[in-house]
Parts: structure tokens; C-alpha cells; sequence
């Protein structure tokens, strides 16, 4: 029986080992369904929050949106907001306000006063 790769053990083309990668929590690994289901909130809802706050999830591959444990975590924040009754204009408001940091790197643009 020839010796080849193992499954699993292959080093991706970004060079990082899928543990390392999966233990980032920078890396953008979750789908918007998978984000949808864990945040349990709508893909309507999710987009327009997104809009409002000028965020937009990576897209390494296949052009499809990823998000990485720290977005879910802002974006969870925001939902809840949501849920409580603000609109998505609102909830942009208090996310700059109060400085929830969606992840590094990750917004389009700067928000007011940045610079």
C-alpha cells in the first residue's frame, strides 16, 4: 500500500494548518446560512443590519460571504439590539456610538469621525 497524504493533514494553499485556522477567531469560516442559523435571525435581517453599518462579510472563495467568530459576535450584539425594537439606522447609531468593533479590518469604510 503507497504512503500518500493523509486526509486532513494537508496544508491549505494560504499555508496555515485547518487547526490553526479554526482556532482563529479572525478567520472567516461560517457561511451567511451557517451565521443565519447561529445568530438566529433572518437573511433579510442580517443584510440590512449589514447595510446599515457598512459591513460586509470576506469572500476568500467562491464569492460567498464568510464570517469569522468575531463578526458573529458584533453581529450578534447588533441583533440583539434589533430584536429589541430599533430599526437597522438605529442600531448603526448606537454601534458607532458605543464603539462595538466589528473585526479588524472588516468594515468598508471608516465611520464618522474616523480619521
Amino acid at each position: 500500500m503507497a504512503a500518500g497524504p493523509r486526509r486532513g493533514v494537508a496544508t491549505p494553499p494560504g499555508g496555515r494548518p485547518w487547526r490553526e485556522r479554526v482556532a482563529d477567531p479572525d478567520e472567516p469560516l461560517f457561511t451567511m446560512a451557517v451565521a443565519i442559523d447561529l445568530l438566529g435571525t433572518t437573511h433579510h435581517t442580517l443584510r440590512r443590519l449589514e447595510s446599515a453599518v457598512d459591513f460586509a462579510g470576506e469572500r476568500p472563495s467562491g464569492n460567498q460571504r464568510r464570517y469569522s467568530v468575531r463578526d458573529l459576535e458584533a453581529l450578534s450584539a447588533l441583533c440583539e439590539l434589533h430584536d429589541r425594537g430599533l430599526s437597522p439606522q438605529s442600531v448603526a447609531t448606537v454601534q458607532r456610538e458605543l464603539g462595538l468593533s466589528l473585526a479588524p479590518g472588516r468594515a468598508r469604510r471608516p465611520g464618522p469621525g474616523a480619521g
